[in-house]
This record gives structure tokens, C-alpha cells and sequence, in this order.
């Protein structure tokens, strides 16, 4: 067992759950079952993302998963899919398998390089190519936790003395421009861009889901959303609590510094938002959090541990991640070690798969009765335990 397996024991066993759920698919009649997304086109997506992440030992390990589920599983026709195309299947792909192969894998590329460039209108692809909102899900999961998993392996790497990153061919750049993110302290809403699961209209593992965890609400769109493919959340739910929660590592104030880096790199406005609030209560110090969110790591800069951290956490973020071994010696250096260090890699990692899900899934926007002005009005006033994440 490795140190970071026994320093949160929970992470690793619903890590492997998560990626069990999202590329062998539970059977036809089941939530989150296989529709257009075929067990194939889920392994060549997860493979694309973790090359793109440098990460080539980790794509074969996709390949080999697929290869043995298909082994060891009688091939099952697909199932029909709330709004998505219901084409009878083909043992032989025609011009419609052909497009919808082309429109999985370049929304994979472009939410892997570049998931703030992935908006509406790249949802409409996936759509028109005949996916439905719980095949858009399974891939939005897929993608995000590829992207969980490749900064996992190069951090735990890093620890080991090996690079962060094999050489990888360079990407071709996603296309268009990066919308200009307007970063705030305000609370926000979130708006799905697929139709979430009715919230009275849950099914007994939707339900059941929602009932395991206290961090969930059906009152929230964005895990009603999620809940098309419920044992990817439930699963994702335990990693994300564990991580974040989780007694001793790294202080708290500082998981929720590098989250809130995290998410300003990626350009998650609305997870910006909310670590922004939680890093200032937990370190009290809202002016700490509005300057991260106007000058990210330049913010931290007077402050040698704050900043190896921003520093880390930067380099970790990209894709493909690119710390070296004198990041994580900054680290140590200013005191962020064993299980602390252990920490930093999976929360960085961790918003990698968690800003994948929020951007590219919807969008957020102030509330009506919120006048526009930025910053929070009394950061401090709500415990920091009490503010859903979301993430």
C-alpha cells in the first residue's frame, strides 16, 4: 500500500469505482447505461485525454480495462437515451457513428486542453452527432476524471523523482478564443445547458445516491445534472470529501487556496467563486482571496510557503502538467511534506476533474436580486463547513 492509500484509504478504492462505472457502463436498464456512447468510444476518449496529460502508461491502462471488460461481458445493444438520436445500432460503422466519433473525441480534446473554451455551442455538437443528456455526462465524467487521474500518476511521480509528464506531440490548440473570465466573491448560480433529472423524478439509485451524502441536494441543478450518471457522483462525492474534508494533510485553508488556483487557471468562474469564499472565511482574510482572484500566484508572491504552493499548483494544472522535481522541493523546503504533500497533489488534481464538470456543463451567472458588484458582502458570516461546494 502507498503512503497516499493509507493516508486517505477511501480515495483510491472509489477512485477505481468511479472508473469502473464510467468506461463498463452498468447494463442497459440501469442509470447512466450505455446509449450512443459505446463502450469503445468511452475507452477512446479516456485514452485521447490521458495522452494529451502525457500520461502513456495511463492510457494503456484504459485500453486494458476495455479490453478485458469486452472479454468478459456479452456485447449488449444500446439503450435509448432521453434526447438522444435512437439509430438501431450497426456492426458496421455508417456516415452517423462516423460523425458522432469525430464529435466525442474533438469535444474530449478540446475539454482536456482547454476546458474554458468548451461552451454551448460545442454541447449542440455532441447533441446533433445523436447524444443524449446521460451520454454528455458519462463523457463530461469521463473527460474530468482523466484529467483527475493524470494529475494523480505525475504528482505521485514527481514524489518519486520521475518527471511529471511524458513528452507528448504537440496538440493541435483548441479553436477560438478563451472567453475573458469576470471572477467574483459573489454567490452565484449555475445553469445546466443539458435537462438535469427532475428532482421528483428520481429513481431509486438516484435517490439512494442523494441520500448517502450529506454534501448533495436535489435542490442543486448542477448535481441533479450529475445524477445522470449516478454511480460516477456517488463515487466522486466520496473522493471529493475525503480530499477536502478529511482530517490532518495539508490545513484546510490551504486545500481551499489550491483550489481556488486551480479553478482560476481553468477559468472556472463559478468554482473560483465559491473556494474564493470558503479560502477567505477559513483563512480569514477576504482581501487575501480577492487578490488571488484579481493576480493569481503574483498575489501570494511576499509569502514563500503560499507561493511554492501557487507555484506547484500552476505547473500541476497544465496540460500536459509540468512541476518539476524543484516545485516539489519548494514545497518541502517550506514545510508542505508527507501526507501535506500528499494533499497538494490530489487537490489539484481533484479540480482538474471538478472544473471540467462545471464549465463545461453549464454556466454561471449572479443571482436576479444581485445588484453586480463584486466581492462578498460578509465572507465570514456563513461557516465555512456549511457552504456547498459544488465542485
Amino acid at each position: 500500500m502507498s503512503d497516499d492509500e493509507r493516508f486517505r484509504p477511501d480515495v483510491g478504492p472509489h477512485a477505481d469505482a468511479a472508473r469502473a462505472a464510467l468506461l463498463r457502463p452498468a447494463a442497459p436498464d440501469a442509470p447512466g447505461r450505455p446509449g450512443r456512447l459505446t463502450p469503445a468510444l468511452r475507452t477512446e476518449a479516456a485514452v485521447l485525454a490521458a495522452e494529451l496529460a502525457g500520461q502513456p502508461r495511463l492510457a494503456e491502462r484504459y485500453r486494458t480495462l476495455a479490453d478485458t471488460a469486452s472479454a468478459a461481458v456479452p456485447a449488449t445493444p444500446p439503450a435509448p437515451d432521453t434526447g438522444a438520436s435512437n439509430a438501431p445500432a450497426s456492426s458496421d460503422p455508417g456516415p452517423a457513428d462516423s460523425a458522432l466519433r469525430a464529435a466525442v473525441l474533438a469535444w474530449t480534446r478540446l475539454v482536456t486542453l482547454a476546458p474554458a473554451r468548451s461552451g454551448r455551442a460545442q454541447l449542440a455538437e455532441l447533441e446533433r452527432a445523436g447524444l443524449g443528456a446521460a451520454d454528455i455526462v458519462a463523457l463530461a465524467q469521463i473527460v474530468a476524471f482523466v484529467s483527475y487521474e493524470a494529475r494523480v500518476a505525475s504528482g505521485l511521480a514527481l514524489l518519486d523523482g520521475a518527471p511529471a509528464a511524458s513528452p507528448v506531440v504537440t496538440p493541435a490548440p483548441a479553436a477560438g478564443p478563451s472567453p475573458e473570465p469576470s471572477f467574483t466573491l459573489d454567490v452565484l448560480t449555475w445553469t445546466p445547458w443539458v435537462v438535469p433529472v427532475p428532482a421528483d423524478g428520481l429513481d431509486a439509485q438516484q435517490r439512494a445516491v442523494v441520500d448517502a451524502h450529506a454534501t448533495l441536494s436535489t435542490d442543486s441543478p448542477y448535481y441533479r445534472t450529475l445524477l445522470h450518471v449516478p454511480a460516477a457522483l456517488d463515487h466522486r462525492t466520496h473522493v471529493y470529501n475525503a480530499l477536502m474534508y478529511g482530517r490532518g494533510g495539508l490545513p484546510r485553508a490551504e486545500r481551499e487556496l489550491v483550489t481556488l488556483l486551480v479553478s482560476r487557471i481553468n477559468g472556472c468562474v463559478y468554482c473560483a467563486s465559491v473556494h474564493g469564499r470558503k479560502f477567505a472565511q477559513l483563512g480569514k482574510d477576504p482581501e487575501a482571496a480577492r487578490r488571488v482572484l484579481d493576480e493569481g500566484a503574483a498575489a501570494l508572491a511576499d509569502d514563500p510557503r503560499r507561493a511554492a504552493l501557487a507555484r506547484f499548483t500552476a505547473r500541476q494544472t497544465a496540460t500536459p502538467p509540468s512541476a518539476s522535481a524543484d516545485d516539489v522541493a519548494a514545497l518541502r523546503a517550506a514545510g508542505i511534506d508527507g501526507p501535506a504533500l500528499l494533499d497538494a497533489v490530489h487537490c489539484v488534481a481533484l479540480f482538474g476533474w471538478a472544473n471540467r464538470l462545471m464549465q463545461v456543463l453549464g454556466a454561471p451567472a449572479l443571482p436576479e436580486s444581485c445588484t453586480g458588484t463584486s466581492g462578498p458582502a460578509a465572507p465570514a458570516a456563513v461557516p465555512a463547513t456549511d457552504l456547498p461546494s459544488h465542485g
